[in-house]
């Protein structure tokens, strides 16, 4: 039987002749992108959205400003660098060109005005036709500046996804950010609709900046010859309508475009999880309870919005003020000037247009407050995100996982197995070897720690302590609980997760589960071998796309899961309760499929049936204890599982 090692920490084969011994001991009570560094997940722990929400509260500029920038040069100085520029310099060079125009503008409107006040209708039409050459030119200049700024927010947000997808996807990272209870809320809302924000956000920010630097350069050295009392005033009148703007709806305003994120993420959530789980909601009859819900987060939703749309309209109410409080400032500056004939009637449009220019350049933050604060939320919520993929799961000690073409079977040495933020130790010093030939079944009171032993065999979970040796990755097949049916054909289902069906496999596997794709053939073969023959001819054949989370029974599910199974031939299996909606007839003939093509696997069940098909057993007699013992000493045992 799987032998517990000695003090010395040695290790046995499961062998019948080793009389049983506990394995453990009591358990204690206790779970960045390129440049530095689906399924939808559910809400995070409340205490970790108020912890979130709260350190947000307290976050300024001061802070937005640097975690924007470490986002943002990911893309600019990566290895996509290249492609990110090839994008911005066309962008760049025409927003220079759109100043050029905008100076130029000025001389023609002074030009017009100076001729029309003088009545030089000679000089008036000649100024309307510099109008007209500045139209044609000015037209597709704007426009084309348009294109290439939305094609390089396209092309950043492809590039930004495809980064936090590669760190989302890798090491699991996904089910660490699930299982973590002090972790973040709606990754996928951060993925899908964040970036998308981010990147349109901020490619605004940054022509915006250019623009408005190209601008005030350009525009205060003609204005400054004009009226320098002027651009006095307006720097002056800029710094302090700045300062009350930030100071007075700054922090409230990114509070809430961030809280209002973050509901209308749980407001989605609530709806697909209602949709994922229809049939089980009907048949408990739970629709009432579940529109509750939906109403009860729909309410917070529009609390949060009206509170947002006061401080808007307060913010509103500022700009105007702030904006119509100097339109008459040129010509009360330059009139009195004018009136004294040192200055021409067009000197005073011009002056008015460029101050209005000037004014605009160094007022964005008054003007653009609320397209800031929601980009300081986005950047919060990716800049979190990101943190938390690259974090290393967090527990008092890591497992270490050894992983080697030598090892056909299962050895643990000396494992403690805890939960993430190792709140909970559910085995210690658990050792013993599973050998080619052999097979273990483990078996104990729901709740006990069964499926955790396989989370710590697949490096799922690493907090603990202790040796797990097992073959590499490709020899290696687990059969969780629940089947998983991604989207795609009926072929798809069955050759999952090898990834040979798929275009851009290119004919061979990228995780290297099989070498090359079986034949219709083999697999109509293997469907006949888990009783599914039927299937092809219902769904209308192997190249069949449809919804078959929906369509397949669970016991459909976990046959087309078996078959993966059958199909990928592995060294070692691990089975979590893989036959459990199916009948006892089809389960037996399944185990023996199973003996046939798989030398060494373990399973997690309840069945006492099961137990034919298992050389050992691991029994879980309390706590945190674990038993091991052959099948035959199992059966004799007075005290059998209950």
């Amino acid at each position: 039987m799987p032998r517990a090692s000695e003090r010395s920490g040695e290790t046995a084969p499961l062998c019948s002749e080793t009389p049983k011994q506990d394995c453990s001991v009591r358990a204690d009570s206790a779970l960045q992108i390129e440049s530095n560094t689906s399924q939808i997940s559910s809400g995070r722990s409340m205490e970790g959205q108020h912890l979130e929400q709260e350190q947000w509260t307290w976050m300024r500029l001061g802070a937005f400003f640097p975690r924007w920038f470490q986002l943002v040069r990911g893309w600019y100085t990566g290895k996509s660098r290249k492609q990110a520029w090839l994008h911005a310099i066309p962008c760049v060079a025409l927003a220079i060109l759109k100043t050029f125009m905008i100076v130029r503008i000025s001389y023609v409107q002074r030009s017009f005005s100076t001729n029309l006040s003088e009545k030089n209708q000679e000089g008036f039409y000649a100024a309307a036709l510099d109008f007209v050459y500045i139209i044609l030119v000015a037209a597709p200049l704007f426009a084309a500046l348009g294109f290439t700024t939305s094609r390089l927010k396209v092309m950043w947000r492809k590039w930004m996804t495809e980064q936090l997808l590669g760190v989302y996807f890798k090491n699991e990272a996904y089910f660490q950010l699930k299982m973590d209870s002090a972790g973040i809320d709606n990754p996928d809302q951060r993925i899908c609709d964040d970036i998308a924000s981010f990147t349109d956000g901020s490619t605004v920010v940054i022509m915006t900046a250019l623009d408005k630097v190209f601008q005030i350069f350009a525009v205060l050295h003609v204005l400054w010859k004009v009226s320098p009392e002027l651009v006095v005033f307006i720097a002056a009148y800029s710094t302090i309508g700045t300062a009350v703007t930030v100071s007075g709806f700054g922090r409230q305003l990114m509070h809430l475009f961030y809280e209002l994120l973050h509901r209308e993420g749980d407001m989605r959530f609530a709806l697909v999880r209602t949709a994922e789980n229809a049939e089980s909601i009907a048949f408990y009859g739970g629709a009432s309870q579940e529109h509750a819900t939906a109403r009860e987060r729909l309410e917070t939703l529009v609390v949060i919005t009206l509170r947002r749309i006061w401080w808007l309209t307060g913010l509103d109410l500022w700009t105007n003020c702030y904006s119509y409080a100097t339109i008459l400032a040129p010509s009360l500056m330059i009139g009195p000037r004018y009136f004294r004939g040192e200055v021409d009637f067009g000197t005073i449009t011009q002056a008015s247009f460029l101050f209005n220019r000037l004014l605009d350049a160094l007022s964005v933050v008054v003007d653009r407050l609320g397209s800031l604060c929601n980009l300081a939320a986005e950047t919060d919520r990716l800049h979190n995100l990101s943190r938390q993929l690259s974090a290393r799961p967090v527990g008092l000690e890591a497992i270490v996982h050894k992983r080697s073409q030598d090892m056909h079977g299962l050895r643990m040495q000396d494992v403690a197995i805890q939960t993430p933020r190792g709140a909970l130790t559910l085995a210690s010093n658990l050792s013993f070897q599973v050998a080619p030939g052999q097979s273990l079944l483990v078996m104990g009171e729901s709740g006990c720690g069964k499926s955790s032993i396989m989370r710590a065999v697949a490096g799922l979970w690493t907090g603990g302590a202790g040796v797990i040796e097992t073959p590499q990755a490709s020899d290696l097949f687990f059969l969780p609980q629940k089947p998983y049916m991604p989207q795609g054909s009926l072929r798809r289902q069955l050759l999952f997760p090898s990834g040979l069906c798929l275009p851009q496999a290119g004919g061979a596997d990228p995780g290297g589960w099989l070498k090359s794709e079986p034949s219709d053939k083999d697999l109509l073969e293997l469907l006949e071998e888990v009783h599914l023959a039927y299937l092809p001819g219902r769904v209308g054949g192997l190249d069949a796309d449809l919804d078959w989370a929906s369509m397949l029974s669970q016991g459909e599910q976990q046959r087309v899961a078996f078959l993966r199974l059958l199909l990928h031939r592995p060294q070692l299996a691990f089975l979590d309760e893989a036959t459990s909606a199916v009948d006892t007839q089809i389960e037996a003939e399944l185990y023996t499929a199973l003996q046939r093509k798989c030398r060494c696997y373990i399973s997690i069940g309840h069945r006492l049936q099961l137990l034919s098909y298992h050389t050992h057993v691991l029994l879980n007699t309390g706590p945190g204890k674990w038993n091991l013992m052959t099948t035959a000493d199992y059966k004799s045992t007075a005290s059998p599982l209950r």
